[in-house]
């Protein structure tokens, strides 16, 4: 499978010198959205298996289609370049299908507001149980604000972010080929490096093949 990530020159560094990278860091993304970060790697952890350095909390974010099919590769944006650096990197990779894990880019947003992602003919009664506890229960914003029992249904709706070829026209209406796809995974290999765009603020600055 081809991937893309855009990362920091000192990832992209480490990646070359070490062989191997994990995310090492934890974001502010990781720690704003807690809940759905452990969910997604407790997903991982399910569906791809365990990571191969226990000490491996998070994820590296990936996409498989930034756009669509046949617009897979994401921009080489100055917003991607992080406060205090100057350049930043976009890594093409061919990694093994089953170290990935995909997820529709769109329904994402719905976990990240802490939403339940409910099917139009399928889930009538989840919706109006959640409508009615939100009526009993003001402030209910994150899914911790509901009780137990719902917010495992919640939960469990969240799996259908990995539902790449469902229309649904609560969530996606769009065929997988025109859909936006990132996925998780848990490390990456020098080995599968192909090539490395360097980037500053203006454009490409180096691009970097390898065999």
């Amino acid at each position: 499978m081809r991937i893309y990530t855009i990362q920091t020159v000192s990832f992209y560094d480490e990646l070359l010198q070490e062989g191997i990278v994990c995310c090492n860091t934890q974001s502010w993304m990781c720690l704003e959205y807690r809940v759905q970060y452990d969910w997604m790697a407790e997903q991982m952890r399910k569906r791809i298996g365990n990571p191969p350095r226990p000490e491996t909390k998070y994820p590296i974010w990936v996409w498989q289609q930034y756009i669509s099919k046949k617009n897979p590769v994401p921009p080489m944006s100055s917003k991607d370049i992080e406060e205090g650096e100057t350049e930043a990197v976009m890594l093409e990779l061919e990694v093994p299908d089953n170290e990935v894990l995909l997820s529709d880019f769109s329904v994402w947003h719905l976990p990240l507001n802490h939403g339940a992602v409910t099917y139009k003919h399928e889930d009538n009664k989840l919706v109006k149980e959640l409508k009615d506890y939100e009526r009993q229960h003001k402030d209910c914003f994150r899914v911790q604000d509901y009780s137990p029992e719902l917010q495992k249904k919640i939960l469990k709706t969240w799996e259908r972010v990995f539902d790449l070829d469902t229309c649904d026209p609560n969530i996606a209406t769009a065929k997988r080929r025109n859909r936006s796809i990132q996925g998780t995974i848990w490390l990456l290999r020098k080995e599968w490096l192909k090539t490395a765009h360097i980037f500053n603020r203006n454009s490409e600055i180096k691009r970097i093949t390898f065999e």
